[in-house]
């Protein structure tokens, strides 16, 4: 009986997660989602999505993510790196990249240290490019609850190519819950102010992502994502949401087996 319902819950994540492609409105990246604490070992995880309409304007939007995780008993890595793409009547607008990396430094009594660089281009977002290096603590707060708290410095290039540099404070938080049987709700909260300006430049998301387990290698997320800069870059709005659906593959298996 439980394998039916099992096979059930496959079926119904399925339909419903293919259902809400069409409001995809832009690829969002996560470095918390799919992290490997605990497990040694090399691994590889490849991330899809895709949004397209047709009618009186045809429109594509797809996205592919690469992850890879090396880990010890006293180190942590992970990089990721993220393309994505739009097109209009078949013609390509712009493209946006993403490439993450950072390195944890396992430590005692519930803290460990990281260190991470990121670069991005994302025109979706209105600014040529955008750089930043920081670190910080990762505390353990329940056996599924994260906080880190850190220092980053900001480098960002709007579309006018006008340049900003800024020192922020960085926080995060994040919780895993599995609510039914391989489904887990995933809510992550990231907080960035100025160290020169904390009430008035700040960078805040929150991200919700609803993880269908399908077997050990194949996942499928739903995901919403709200954010607000208080300081935008040229032409950008304060505000922005999207949702997305992205389906996950372990290649790890490929080599393991």
């Amino acid at each position: 009986m439980s394998q039916k319902i099992n096979k059930l819950q496959c079926l119904t994540m399925v339909a419903f997660s293919l259902a809400s492609f069409g409001v995809l409105g832009q690829a969002i990246v996560n470095i918390e989602d799919l992290r490997r604490e605990g497990q040694v070992g090399f691994f590889a995880n490849i991330t899809a999505s895709l949004d397209a309409s047709r009618g009186n304007r045809d429109r594509d939007f797809s996205s592919i993510q690469m992850r890879f995780d090396n880990n010890s008993d006293e180190t942590e890595s992970f990089l990721i790196l993220q393309e994505s793409k739009r097109k209009s009547n078949g013609k390509p607008i712009d493209n946006s990249t993403f490439m993450h990396g950072r390195y944890v430094f396992i430590g005692d009594n519930l803290i460990n240290w990281e260190i991470f660089a990121q670069y991005s281009e994302n025109p979706f977002r209105n600014y040529n490019k955008r750089s930043v290096l920081g670190g910080g603590i990762r505390y353990e707060l329940t056996p599924t609850a994260r906080f880190g708290a850190g220092i980053l410095q900001e480098d960002e290039v709007n579309l006018a190519n006008q340049s900003k540099t800024t020192e922020r404070l960085g926080f995060y938080l994040h919780n895993a819950f599995e609510i039914a049987e391989n489904i887990y709700l995933q809510p992550t909260i990231y907080f960035q102010p100025s160290l020169n300006d904390f009430e008035n430049d700040y960078k805040a998301s929150m991200i919700l992502a609803l993880n269908f387990k399908v077997n050990e290698d194949f996942i499928i997320e739903m995901q919403y994502s709200s954010s607000h800069d208080s300081d935008p870059p040229l032409l950008a709005e304060k505000a922005d949401e999207s949702i997305s659906t992205r389906f996950s593959y372990d290649l790890s298996r490929l080599w393991k087996d």
